[in-house]
């Protein structure tokens, strides 16, 4: 499914939180494969509630702005669980690599 957007500021904004979630979830200073990133940021993009969210979300930050301070955690909240078990399965490997390595 991809999700058509013409608000390019709402991208932007899922696309970093998203980021910032694989952040914590790994502790690597990198993001997501594109794979896992896209799913992870249409999903937010789908629903108008989490986007709603995350635009509120980004409105305190520059998101795109670097920074020399450490990034802020993403608050825990019913947006982090969704988007987080959206991106935790994004992440899996595909089904054949998992079932080859249980023989």
């Amino acid at each position: 499914m991809v999700v058509q957007t013409k608000n390019i500021e709402l991208s932007a904004a899922a696309l970093a939180y998203v980021i910032e979630l694989y952040r914590e979830l790994t502790a690597e200073n990198g993001a997501p494969t594109l794979g896992a990133q896209n799913q992870a940021v249409e999903f937010i993009l789908a629903d108008p509630e989490l986007s709603a969210v995350v635009a509120r979300w980004a409105a305190g930050r520059d998101i795109g702005e670097a920074r020399a301070m450490p990034p802020q955690r993403v608050p825990r909240d019913a947006l982090y669980e969704r988007v987080r078990a959206c991106l935790e399965a994004a992440m899996l490997p595909p089904l054949s690599d998992r079932m080859g390595s249980a023989r």
